[in-house]
């Protein structure tokens, strides 16, 4: 039946390769699907309707099946599985609501669903989508011969098998984009694999987010699909670029043709030099179809090769900042001619690259790449780059080997926690996206030159050279712009002081919150704003709450968990504990602060191959591990701050122990967590409790009020003429008898309690205080007391004992 409707050729049976569908066992596919499909009735499949795909007519199940553990009710779809030569190797079942199983001893490798005939041999093209859906989709995008591989490692197989039926027809692969941060897409890679094996064609719907075409056609519209369909499409490999009429490329320039009319009636050709070699290799354009760019690459004065992901608004004006940027970047000759410097845009406008990429505007993860600003890591490297209306600086600077910094540095973190839990954090910031938790910071404070900044160091060489970390000193804007250039990376910021003391906590949300201020454009529009996820380091000799104090500014509860303190001081050398031979701790920064200038850098990029190896696998792992060492970390009784803190000094433990397996660190196992712990520990005892800080600073409020006022607002129980101006409740004292103590008694009228309260939840801090021992629960759980006073009579009063003056440690 399948056979003679595509005409299709022997090809032998291969193995099945099981994919995104649930494998299930048996024998013969072929039998089973012959056992059902006398068990179907034809009509249209719920499924498919509800994808807005009417008009098909196909098998669908009369009885429910029971297959792998799964019910398919009746109106399930029934789809067949062939191969080259018509056979039948299996089936698929797809439920109503979209559920998918392929039938017991089914033969995937290289089998397909076919979706639509061919209407000659052979056909003028094949279309290969993953999804049976994806296909009907398809083939109201364009003409063809379109086949379901059903699975996305399946495509391979497919595209050869029709290659050795049609050595030369044009051949589709129309992937699935399948794009989530932190992990492959496995679409495009496959997509792209089979392209490249058989000379063709890819295209994948262009969204920002997990889709197929069927997908984008219900998101988009059909007419929106297909111009999509065909804008998108790109032959794999190929990277031809045809120049527009007029110019030629040779080693030495660019060139313009002119065709000049002469006096006498003739032409003739005038060669116009435009620049040096600039080719124009890519179309580039982000995941929502905007931001158009090209990519540009040259040869710069040294010989070395450049790149740049152009913004086509650079040529939207005169092309001044166009050209500035090739000149910076050692493009060596520019034309200054106003005709030539408008040639240059025109070449650059006019170019047709075969080649597309998807153009990011900021570093980090993208799908599973990891973009930095001069290379992208990962299995789809060659599909994403970085766009600026600039050619950014490299953050991420690599001198030396890894080896080399295992043996100068990272070896001299053994034994010295904090050193050892700042490099940890470097490996960190790239596991944020993967286990699914937002950045923060980390506070080093301390007496000057104690080894802060050598520690900071130390972590900058992790990514970069002595340009990876910054101080404080900069406005909160310029901070931002260096944020987004370090997403799902670490910035490092020394000495707080030299920040305003007015602008430091704004800053320090900021950047955990990982979102710049919204900013208007000179329309009136609103500007994208920017955001990151990073991981910072800061240090210095004042604490937040210090610097923002003597500034006369206040800061809330919340900033201590998105920039946790830690003391410096590890009590015995500053920052070091283990000097590894060195005569003290002044020898050992001063060799520590040499060897970061010559070895940093190439630890990174080892750690962002490692991760995308094998995404899904390093992931799995990091989240088990995050999940133990937190069990292992939270102390008894701790509050939801001090646990979102611990939560993070896991991560920061788990990225060093991971980046140790990897053999990156060099260090022992076990050594970042204990370096953790130990940083863990210090920042407990240095914050005194484990409850969360507002409830402190409440408590602290409440006890301070009451041993300030405790005379001049509140009037004596037994001296009617004791009547404070603004009272707001009472004291009495009882007099105790032979040596026992007086008993004193507050009690504070619901007017009065709102005044101590302000700023914080008054009915909060009742419960707060009567868990503290100091207020006297009232009947039914509540926190009031109705009390007879003096000259006012029955009245709810909050009762507090004495308990509540003066109290070191309310929590």
């Amino acid at each position: 039946m399948v056979a003679g409707a595509l005409s299709l050729p022997d090809v032998s049976n291969q193995p099945v390769l099981p994919a995104r569908n649930k494998a299930m066992d048996g024998n013969t596919g072929r039998g089973r699907f012959a056992q059902l499909q006398q068990q179907t009735r034809q009509g249209e499949s719920a499924y498919l309707t509800a994808r807005g795909l009417h008009g098909h007519t196909l098998s669908l199940l009369e009885q429910p099946v029971s297959v792998a553990g799964l019910t398919f009710a009746p109106g399930s779809l029934l789809l067949p599985l062939t191969d080259m030569a018509g056979n039948i190797t299996g089936g698929q079942l797809i439920s109503p609501d979209g559920e998918k199983c392929l039938l017991p001893g089914s033969q995937l490798s290289g089998a397909f669903i076919p979706v639509s005939g061919a209407s000659a041999e052979p056909p003028a093209q094949v279309i290969i989508t993953e999804g049976y859906a994806t296909g009907l989709t398809v083939s109201g995008l364009a003409d063809g011969l379109i086949l379901a591989a059903v699975a996305a490692g399946n495509l391979p197989k497919v595209a050869q098998q029709v290659r050795q039926r049609w050595p030369d027809v044009r051949i589709v692969l129309a992937g699935d984009n399948d794009l989530l941060d932190g992990k492959d897409n496995t679409g495009r890679i496959q997509a792209e694999k089979a392209a490249q094996a058989v000379d063709g064609w890819v295209t994948l719907p262009p969204t920002r987010h997990k889709a197929d075409w069927d997908d984008f056609r219900r998101e988009q519209g059909e007419r929106r699909a297909r111009e999509a369909f065909m804008e998108e499409m790109t032959l794999h490999g190929r990277g031809l670029t045809r120049l527009p009429q007029g110019f030629r490329l040779t080693k030495e320039y660019l060139w313009y043709d002119k065709q000049v009319n002469k006096s006498d009636g003739d032409t003739e050709i005038r060669n116009i030099k435009i620049c040096s070699p600039l080719r124009v290799t890519a179309i580039t354009c982000d995941a929502d179809g905007s931001n158009y760019g090209r990519l540009l690459e040259w040869e710069d004065t040294n010989g070395n090769s450049r790149k740049w992901a152009m913004p086509m608004e650079l040529l939207g004006g005169s092309g001044e900042e166009l050209r500035r940027v090739l000149l910076v970047n050692g493009l060596s000759y520019i034309n200054i001619n106003g005709m030539a410097r408008a040639h240059l845009m025109e070449y650059i406008s006019l170019c047709k690259p075969d080649r597309k990429v998807t153009c990011v505007n900021k570093t980090g993860w993208h799908g599973g790449v990891y973009v930095l600003q001069d290379e992208v890591i990962g299995r789809d490297a060659q599909s994403v780059i970085l766009q600026t209306s600039s050619v950014q600086g490299r953050d991420f600077r690599v001198n030396g080997t890894a080896d080399e910094w295992r043996e100068q540095i990272s070896r001299y973190c053994v034994g010295n926690a904090r050193v050892a839990f700042a490099v940890s954090l470097a490996f960190a910031a790239p596991l944020l996206q993967l286990v699914g938790m937002s950045g923060g910071g980390y506070h080093l404070k301390g007496e000057s030159t104690d080894g802060k900044t050598t520690t900071m160091k130390v972590a900058a060489s992790v990514c970069g050279g002595t340009d990876f970390w910054h101080t404080w000193r900069a406005t909160g804007n310029a901070l931002e712009g260096t944020a987004s250039r370090r997403n799902d990376a670490t910035l490092m910021l020394d000495e707080i002081r030299e920040v305003d003391g007015r602008e430091a906590g704004n800053i320090a949300y900021m950047l955990a919150n990982g979102q710049g201020k919204a900013r208007a454009r000179t329309d009136g529009s609103v500007r994208e704003t920017s955001r990151w996820n990073l991981l910072f380091l800061s240090t210095g000799e004042l604490s937040l709450v210090e610097h923002a104090a003597n500034a006369g500014e206040r800061t809330y509860a919340g900033v201590e968990v998105r920039m946790i303190q830690i003391p410096s001081d590890s009590g015995r050398y500053g920052v070091f504990e283990e000097l590894h031979g060195f005569s003290g701790g002044k020898a050992l920064a001063e060799h520590l602060e040499q060897a970061v200038k010559l070895h940093h850098g190439a630890p990174f990029r080892d750690w962002l191959h490692h991760l995308t190896q094998d995404l899904p696998q390093v992931t799995s792992e990091a989240k088990a591990m995050l999940k133990a060492f937190t069990r292992r970390l939270t102390p008894q009784d701790a509050g939801n701050q001090v646990g979102r803190a611990v939560t993070r000094f896991a991560l920061v433990a788990m990225a060093g122990e991971l980046a140790t397996r990897a053999g990156i660190t060099g260090w022992p196992e076990g050594e970042a967590f204990r370096a953790a712990e130990r940083c863990l520990a210090s920042w407990m005892a240095d914050r005194g409790h484990t409850a969360n800080q507002e409830d402190k600073a409440a408590l602290e409020q409440v006890c301070d009020f009451m041993t300030r006022n405790q005379f001049s607002r509140f009037a004596d129980w037994h001296d009617e003429r004791n009547r404070p101006v603004s009272m707001m409740g009472f004291r009495k004292v009882e007099k105790g008898s032979n040596d026992s103590e007086p008993v004193t008694t507050f009690y504070v009228l619901p007017s009065g309690w709102k005044e101590i309260c302000r700023g914080f939840d008054a009915r909060k801090v009742a419960r707060l205080c009567v868990a503290a021992g100091w207020l006297e629960a009232g009947s039914e759980g509540r926190t009031q007391t109705n009390v007879r006073l003096p000259e006012i009579g029955l009245k709810r009063v909050y009762q507090f004992n004495s308990q509540v003056l003066g109290s070191a440690d309310p929590v």
